[in-house]
């Protein structure tokens, strides 16, 4: 089974569903809900997943406590430790962020890093494959 690491866009992607990554990301998802894979994420991500949730879905602000929870059952979250913050300080190129997300992914024995960010700062750490690619090389159906 692939153990990946899920960037914020991807899961941005499947919550919000008029952007273009949303059926790739509903795939992943579901391979994930399905058992396929085990996929993890950050805080910091949904953190800021809620940030665009709630910005899109202005009448939704109460649901989503329960969008967030249902997301949890299928996808390990990660936290944030210093150890975390140690390791990208280290070893990030360009993007702190990214090399904290890399960071999480390493600790948790992840395969991969799936981001539609195509400037994913992934010089250390598990191959960085876009929501697409994923679907086409990885993916077993």
């Amino acid at each position: 089974m692939k153990h990946v690491f899920l960037d914020t866009n991807v899961l941005v992607d499947f919550a919000i569903e008029d952007r273009p990554g949303n059926s790739v990301a509903k795939q992943i998802i579901a391979a994930a809900c399905s058992k396929k894979l085990m996929a993890y994420t950050s805080t910091q991500s949904l953190v800021d997943l809620t940030y665009f949730y709630t910005k899109s879905h202005k009448d939704l602000k109460q649901s989503v406590g329960g969008f967030l929870q249902d997301l949890r059952k299928h996808i390990k979250v990660c936290d944030t430790c210093k150890g975390h913050l140690d390791m990208a300080t280290s070893n990030y190129y360009y993007d702190f962020e990214d090399a904290v997300q890399t960071s999480i992914a390493i600790d948790n024995c992840c395969d991969l890093i799936i981001s539609g960010d195509k400037g994913f700062d992934g010089t250390f750490g598990p191959p960085v494959v876009s929501p697409d690619e994923f679907c086409r090389e990885y993916f077993v159906e």
